[in-house]
């Protein structure tokens, strides 16, 4: 059976249904949860932006990956968040905060890890948007 490849716009709404969880789930405390939920969200917004930025419906494959690096390369735009300190060390600590695997971790994260990682990708979500709606993607 071929596998069907994920279109911009499921990528937009999946950004969209996780990053909501992931401020629900920091109410009653669910920490770990809310981290690994808000960081699939900026996975799918990376994707949707990278879409269309290159003008795509769907992703193509080489990056159907969860490495946050490869798809923020993949968009184009590392060296104009490199220009802007702040967005990248944000970016920076969301990475070292966040993997698909934390979702297996022996020793989930607290919060203290839940306010470092929400801060530094409001950030980052902010300067995405920004740009997107700058640049009119």
């Amino acid at each position: 059976m071929r596998r069907r490849r994920t279109t911009r716009t499921a990528f937009e709404q999946a950004a969209r249904r996780a990053l909501e969880d992931a401020r629900f789930l920091l109410r009653p405390q669910r920490w770990h949860n809310a981290i690994y939920l808000a960081g699939y969200a900026i996975e799918c917004r990376l994707k949707a932006l990278l879409c269309r930025i290159k003008g795509l419906a769907i992703l193509p494959p080489e990056y159907e990956t969860h490495d946050l690096w490869r798809l923020l390369e993949g968009t184009g735009l590392t060296e104009r968040m490199r220009d802007e300190p702040d967005v990248f060390k944000a970016f920076e600590r969301v990475t070292r905060i966040w993997s698909a695997e934390m979702r297996y971790a022996p020793k989930p994260y607290g919060r203290s890890e839940a306010v470092d990682f929400f801060d530094a990708l409001r950030r980052v979500i902010a300067w995405l948007e920004a740009i997107a709606q700058r640049e009119k993607w």
